[in-house]
């Protein structure tokens, strides 16, 4: 992970809680509501642009190929221009069944910020991919952490003024059009442009069949990722459900991108790297190593976030939002199991499978969309959060019986039962503390005892291969205050001093 993506996250969950705090929980709701709604209108309006302009223009610059790579940024442009146009106007004639409670009268106001906001995020995030396939990454981190620290600054002095709620969904206005006249800039400064010279047949068509399939795949995913609960909450509940299932989702996707970002990027590449160069044994040898990560990651993601969500809610929101605590934990607990999709999913990228991956998508949708019809109305957020982990499990594990069948992949079975040991010790005492002792300071000390309790386990039921032991002393060497504490203790543990444990 990035500076810029620490501080994009840090800040996100900053905004959240100043928001939160100023508005409160109805009008908070609202505003959660309309960002979210940005955001689907963002994906659905830009589809398939954004990956395949990724991938074709670095493939045709690897190749040497500038002035195709120059003549395919400004066909997807046109492209992607036309497909924003047809968003926004698809978008006001649906505003009757999609405007949420709250908004009765206001309904032109309404779709107009919701397209004033939701175009220049488009442009911008299709241009960041552009940048991508020309190689200049530096495109998105200065544009976001830029965007992010003067949408931060805007809503702090808001808080302060006590101003309403559309004194911030205007700032958000005005954010979103500073996306694109940063891009511009940004784009000017890259050097990347486009050309007038016609796509060659080829190309197009190869680009075209790509489109097809991931622009479907785009299109399922966007109304499954907690789409249907959403609509559901802000259409049916009210405004102040949409805000605490935003808060919920923003803590545990903030935790979550914080510990497993960096291990995550690198994962797809490597394992394609891996399969190329020594087939499905090579795979097989990442696979082993990232699952057992992977389930660490997730056993400390589930168990700090169970500990930690009430004196975390209290701290950031406030107490009129108290209730938000158990959906954290519930969430935490969820996705910190669910971590070890990563891998799989990862090794499903590798696949060119196409017919699979957006059957995968469909089935994901139409169980979200079941579960939340059927769970929603009647119990609220924790009926959406319940669709989610139902829907969750049925898929992954559809795609973790594919993947291990096509790939040949031995799942290592000794080590996840070695994990939720770590995890059931750990948390035994942990909770112990929280119930001898009460307070909301113990949470924290109970969160600091988890931490200490999982790693100790995870080092005595042997979870930690010798390989992982030397990585951890080298990585510590780099820390020299960190190196005096951890690495005596590491090179005594019985792994370390036999390099050939494998198992």
């Amino acid at each position: 992970m990035t500076l810029s993506t620490y501080v994009t996250v840090a800040l996100g969950l900053v905004v959240s809680a100043i928001l939160a705090r100023s508005l409160g929980p109805d009008d908070y709701g609202r505003y959660a509501y309309l960002l979210w709604l940005v955001g689907l209108l963002v994906t659905i309006g830009n589809h398939g642009f954004p990956i395949s302009a990724t991938r074709h223009i670095s493939e045709l610059k690897g190749a040497g190929q500038d002035t195709e790579a120059a003549s395919l940024y400004s066909w997807l442009k046109k492209w992607q221009w036309t497909s924003l146009l047809a968003t926004a106007l698809i978008f006001a004639a649906c505003m009757p069944f999609v405007e949420p409670i709250g908004w009765s009268g206001h309904s032109l106001l309404f779709t107009a910020l919701c397209i004033l906001c939701f175009v220049p995020k488009a442009f911008f995030y299709f241009n960041t991919s552009v940048a991508k396939g020309y190689g200049a990454f530096w495109v998105e981190a200065s544009g976001n952490m830029l965007m992010s620290i003067v949408y931060t600054i805007g809503v702090a002095v808001l808080a302060w003024s006590q101003a309403s709620l559309m004194a911030n969904l205007w700032w958000f206005a005005a954010i979103s059009v500073a996306h694109m006249l940063t891009m511009v800039m940004l784009l000017r400064k890259s050097e990347i442009r486009g050309s007038s010279i016609p796509l060659p047949q080829d190309l197009r068509a190869r680009v075209q069949v790509h489109m097809r399939w991931t622009s479907l795949q785009v299109f399922v995913a966007a109304l499954s990722n907690r789409t249907v609960e959403t609509y559901l909450l802000g259409r049916l509940i009210g405004p102040a459900e949409v805000g605490y299932f935003a808060i919920a989702t923003n803590l545990v996707r903030g935790g979550i991108e914080l510990v497993s970002s960096s291990l995550t990027t690198i994962l797809m590449p490597s394992l394609a790297h891996a399969r190329g160069a020594g087939g499905v044994a090579q795979v097989n040898a990442i696979m082993q190593d990232t699952l057992r990560y992977f389930a660490v990651l997730g056993g400390l993601t589930a168990g700090l976030g169970w500990l930690l969500a009430e004196p975390g809610v209290n701290l950031l929101y406030g107490h009129r939002y108290g209730t938000v605590a158990h959906a954290v934990q519930v969430m935490s607990v969820i996705s910190g199991f669910f971590l070890i999709e990563a891998p799989f999913s990862s090794a499903l990228a590798t696949l060119d499978d196409h017919r699979f991956k957006t059957g995968l998508s469909v089935l994901y949708f139409g169980l979200s969309a079941g579960f939340a019809l059927w769970l929603v109305p009647e119990h609220g957020i924790m009926g959406a959060i319940a669709a989610n982990g139902l829907t969750r499990t049925a898929t992954f594990l559809l795609c973790a019986v594919w993947v291990k069948r096509r790939l040949g992949l031995v799942v290592p079975w000794t080590d996840a039962v070695r994990a939720l040991t770590s995890v059931a010790v750990a948390m035994a005492l942990a909770s112990g503390l929280t119930h001898l002792v009460g307070g909301m300071l113990v949470h924290w000390l109970a969160g600091l005892v988890y931490l200490i309790g999982f790693i100790c386990m995870t080092l005595l039921t042997g979870l930690w291969k010798p390989k992982d032991i030397h990585l951890l002393i080298k990585i510590a060497q780099r820390f020299p205050a960190v190196a005096k504490v951890l690495a005596p203790i590491l090179s005594r543990m019985p792994q370390a001093a036999d390099p050939s444990q494998r198992s």
